[in-house]
């Protein structure tokens, strides 16, 4: 597997795969309005195939990441992880902020073994599911490795 920065080359792929995962995904227009303006792609690769992608977007000298998409046949590979890592690496300078669902266990593990901590929460935050049941939305930030 490769890692990698993304384009609006790989529109399809991502648009693709952000489809098969997550019920209220991006629209094809909606990524690639945020790809055109400045949100940054990271993509992981199997034999030339995107499998994972980190988005985000970097304001001043804040992080915010606004999706991690890992493809079903390669979840539990460390993927999410390598992303993550490679965003850390790349903006050492940067405080990174993220949000997850609060039912996402394995996601919030590995945000806390790579130095994120719970910051908050927000109530009833994603849409409600096929029986009507809304999520939490658990906050989490990782300071800065100069502020560390």
């Amino acid at each position: 597997m490769s890692l990698r920065r993304g384009t609006s080359d790989d529109l399809e792929a991502i648009y693709q795969l952000n489809r098969q995962l997550f019920d209220d995904g991006w629209s094809r227009a909606a990524l690639l309005s945020a790809l055109e303006s400045g949100y940054d792609l990271l993509l992981c690769e199997k034999q030339g195939i995107v499998v994972g992608y980190l988005l985000s977007l970097t304001v001043l000298d804040e992080i915010q990441i606004m999706q991690i998409a890992v493809a079903p046949q390669h979840q539990r590979q460390g993927i999410a992880n390598r992303l993550t890592r490679m965003l850390i690496d790349d903006a050492p300078d940067a405080s990174i902020a993220l949000e997850v669902r609060a039912s996402n266990r394995a996601a919030r593990n590995l945000y806390a073994a790579l130095g994120f901590e719970v910051c908050g929460c927000r109530p009833d935050y994603y849409p409600p599911d096929a029986n009507g049941r809304r999520e939490d939305a658990i906050l989490m930030t990782r300071p800065a490795a100069t502020a560390a």
